[in-house]
């Protein structure tokens, strides 16, 4: 599968967690803060520096990981 815009991401992300169990690993969630990066960069690169692009991808991605991935 070619992932090409945040569609194909989500896409491909609930195609591999009806699959198998451990499926959003370390490869994709450093594919879903890239991701993440690219669009807040978007849209808000007049407001934030790109270091605090970054952070914001990475904590938010820790918390979807946390909140709503992670079986408790």
């Amino acid at each position: 599968m070619k992932i090409q815009d945040s569609n194909d991401l989500l896409g491909y992300l609930i195609t591999q967690a009806d699959s198998r169990k451990d499926w959003f690993g370390f490869t994709q969630q450093r594919m879903t803060a890239v991701t993440l990066a690219h669009q807040i960069a978007n849209q808000h690169a007049d407001k934030m520096t790109p270091d605090e692009v970054v952070e914001y991808a990475f904590k938010l991605n820790q918390a979807i990981y946390n909140k709503i991935i992670k079986v408790t």
